[in-house]
C-alpha cells in the first residue's frame, strides 16, 4: 500500500484526475468564452449566491487580511472569521490579477487531485486490487443517482433531484463547488490521519488536519468525530476505546472555536435562518438508492483485518449519512450530507472488485447519467449564470470606490456581485440572510414608491455609502434623493433602459468597522 502514490503507482489518480478535471472544465470554458450577447458569465454554475458569499470573504483575502468579516452584516462587524480555504483562493486571486472566480477554479482542480488521491488511498487500504484503482476512481468521481435519467424522461423535477443540485456525489462537488471537494478531500485525509494515528506525531497530525478542516468547512469536522468514533467502537475492545477516542481532544479547540462563531455570535446569525428547507426524504431514494444498492455489495468480501477496518471507515460514514436522513437534526442538516454519495459508490467499487475491472466501468458508465445531464445543463444559456453584463459591470466598477466597511443599497443581485469583487458589503445579497426579507421588502419600496425624502432617510439610518440606480439619473440623483443629497455619481454601465449608475456618499460616512 505505501507504494501506491509513489512512481507507477501514481498512474491511475492522474489519469483519473486528468479525465475529470477536462471533463468539468469544458463547461467554463465555453461559458467564459462565447456568453449570450449582452450578457456575461458570472463564473459559477448552479451555487451563484453561495459562490459570491465565499468571494466576499476571498476579496478580504485578496487584500492581504487573515481574520474575516461577514460583509453582510450592516452595521459592519469585526474580523472574526478564520477560513483557510478562502484566505488561500485570496491570495491565488491577487497572484492572477484579482480574479478570483479563475482562482477558486484552479483551487477546485487541486482539490480535486487531494480527493481522489484519499479515494484511492481508502480503497487500497481496504484491499482493492491494483488493476481496479482506475475503473474504482471513475465509479467515485462520475456516479451518481436517478435524477438525471428521470429529469430527462421528464418524470421528476430538477427541484426534487438532490443528487443534481445537493453535491451529495463528488461529480456535482467537483463540477460546481470547489468548497464541498475541499471538505470532503480533508475529511478524507483526516479520518486517514486517525486511522493511521498510533504515535504522539500521529496524534498530533490528525488534531492538525481536522483543525484544517474545522477552518474550511466545519460540518464535515462533525463527521470525523461520528465516524471515527463508529469504527472504534465496532473494531476495538472496551479497554481500548479511551484510548483512542480519547485523541480527539485534539479538535476541542477548533470545535469550540467554531462553535462560538456561528452560534454564540451575530456574525453568522444565517444558521438559525428558515432558508435552509430539508428536501422531503422520498427524494433520497431516487438520489442515493443505486449507489447504497451498489454499496451493499461489499458485504461479505473476503479480507485481511485490517482491510475490514479500513472499510468500516466508508461504512461509518455512510450510516452517518442514513442518521441525518432519519432525524434531520439541525435545520441546515443537508450541509452534511455533502460528498454523502461517495462512501456508498467506494463500498460498491470493493464490491465489484470480485469481477473484471471492466464490470466497474461498465457500471461507472451506467452511474454517469448525472454527470451528462449536469454537463448538458451547463451548457444550456441559462440566465441565472448569463446575466446581463451591466449588472455585473456596474459592480465591478465600483472597486475602487469602495473602502473596508462601505454598504451599497442595490437590487440583491447586484448586491452579491459587489461584496464578492469590491470591498463594499451589500444592504440586501444573499436570500440565507436572516434579515434578508424584510430588507427586501425596503428595498423594493425603495426603487418603487418612496419618495426623495424616504430613500434619504434609509440611506442616512443604515449609513449607507454607495447607491446603485437606473441610468439617468445625473451626476447628483436629486429627482431620487433630493437637491440636498450628497450622493454623486462614480460608475456607470449600459446603455438606454438597460444603463445602470453607481453613486458614492461625498465624504464617506461615519459607520466604520469596529475593532
Amino acid at each position: 500500500m505505501s507504494g501506491a502514490l509513489t512512481g507507477a503507482g501514481r498512474r491511475p489518480v492522474i489519469l483519473a484526475w486528468l479525465f475529470v478535471c477536462a471533463l468539468v472544465s469544458l463547461p467554463y470554458v465555453r461559458a467564459a468564452t462565447r456568453p449570450p450577447a449582452g450578457r456575461v458569465f458570472v463564473g459559477f454554475f448552479y451555487y451563484v449566491d453561495d459562490a459570491y458569499n465565499y468571494l466576499s470573504f476571498v476579496q478580504q483575502a485578496e487584500d492581504g487580511a487573515f481574520l474575516l468579516r461577514n460583509k453582510d452584516i450592516s452595521p459592519p462587524r469585526p474580523a472574526r472569521l478564520v477560513n483557510l480555504e478562502w484566505w488561500l483562493v485570496g491570495r491565488v486571486s491577487a497572484a492572477v490579477g484579482r480574479r478570483p472566480a479563475l482562482a477558486y477554479r484552479l483551487f477546485g482542480l487541486a482539490a480535486a487531485l487531494l480527493l481522489l488521491a484519499g479515494v484511492d488511498r481508502w480503497l487500497t487500504a481496504a484491499g482493492l486490487p491494483l488493476a481496479h484503482r482506475l475503473p474504482a476512481l471513475l465509479l467515485v468521481a462520475l456516479g451518481g443517482g436517478l435524477g438525471g435519467a428521470l429529469l430527462t424522461l421528464g418524470l421528476r423535477p430538477l427541484a426534487r433531484s438532490p443528487d443534481l443540485y445537493a453535491g451529495l456525489f463528488p461529480f456535482v462537488e467537483l463540477f460546481a463547488n470547489p468548497h464541498f471537494v475541499a471538505g470532503t478531500g480533508l475529511l478524507l485525509w483526516t479520518l486517514w490521519a486517525y486511522h493511521r494515528a498510533r504515535t504522539w506525531d500521529g496524534h498530533l497530525r490528525a488534531a492538525l488536519l481536522g483543525t484544517a478542516l474545522g477552518l474550511v468547512r466545519p460540518y464535515d469536522l462533525a463527521l470525523v468525530a461520528f465516524v471515527h468514533s463508529f469504527v472504534v467502537l465496532c473494531t476495538e475492545t472496551p479497554r481500548a476505546w479511551l484510548p483512542r477516542l480519547v485523541t480527539l481532544a485534539g479538535l476541542l479547540p477548533v470545535v469550540l472555536y467554531d462553535a462560538w462563531l456561528f452560534f454564540a455570535s451575530a456574525d453568522f446569525a444565517v444558521f438559525s435562518s428558515r432558508v435552509f428547507q430539508f428536501p422531503p426524504r422520498s427524494d433520497f431514494v431516487w438520489a442515493l438508492g443505486p449507489a447504497a444498492l451498489l454499496a451493499a455489495s461489499w458485504w461479505g468480501r473476503r479480507g485481511t483485518g485490517e482491510q475490514r477496518t479500513a472499510a468500516l471507515y466508508l461504512v461509518g460514514w455512510a450510516a452517518a449519512g442514513a442518521l441525518i436522513l432519519a432525524f434531520r437534526p439541525l435545520s441546515f442538516s443537508l450541509q452534511f450530507l455533502a460528498g454523502i454519495g461517495l462512501p456508498l459508490l467506494a463500498l460498491g467499487a470493493l464490491g465489484l472488485a470480485r469481477l473484471p475491472p471492466a464490470a466497474t466501468l461498465a457500471v461507472a458508465a451506467a452511474l454517469s447519467v448525472n454527470a451528462v445531464v449536469s454537463l448538458r445543463l451547463a451548457l444550456a444559456d441559462n440566465p441565472y449564470w448569463f446575466v446581463p453584463a451591466p449588472r455585473m459591470a456596474v459592480a465591478a466598477a465600483l472597486r475602487p470606490h469602495c473602502r473596508a466597511g462601505d454598504v451599497v443599497l442595490s437590487p440583491p443581485d447586484i448586491g452579491l456581485y459587489a461584496g464578492g469583487l469590491t470591498r463594499c458589503g451589500a444592504y440586501v445579497s444573499h436570500p440565507a440572510t436572516t434579515s434578508f426579507e424584510a430588507r427586501a421588502a425596503e428595498v423594493r419600496d425603495f426603487y418603487a414608491r418612496d419618495a426623495p425624502a424616504a430613500r434619504t432617510a434609509l440611506l442616512d439610518r443604515h449609513c449607507l455609502s454607495h447607491v446603485v440606480l437606473p441610468g439617468g439619473a445625473g451626476d447628483v440623483p436629486s429627482a431620487w434623493l433630493g437637491p440636498d443629497t450628497p450622493f454623486r455619481r462614480v460608475a456607470g454601465a449600459g446603455q438606454g433602459p438597460a444603463a445602470i449608475e453607481a453613486y458614492a456618499r461625498a465624504g464617506g460616512t461615519a459607520c466604520r468597522i469596529p475593532r
